[in-house]
């Protein structure tokens, strides 16, 4: 069963990318050396800038920006 965080983190680019969105947060986390299915609160600060730069190119800088900002609240 995958983290919180993980959960939290498909949920918001399954939003924004459909489908795609899983592949994404896989293939950024297989990068980092993250676990995709279990997401700590200590990954989220260079996961969440990955997946911004990603998403310069599906949705701008203003997209990239406001996904990198909704990834990082989720540490509370």
């Amino acid at each position: 069963m995958p983290s919180e965080y993980s959960a939290k983190i498909e949920e918001i680019m399954v939003r924004e990318l459909g489908q795609l969105g899983k592949f994404v947060i896989k293939k950024q986390c297989r990068d980092l050396g993250i676990d995709p299915d279990n997401i700590r609160d200590v990954d989220i600060p260079k996961l969440a800038k990955a997946l911004g730069k990603v998403m310069v190119t599906f949705g701008g800088e203003e997209k990239a920006r406001d996904i990198e900002l909704e990834i990082r609240r989720l540490i509370r």
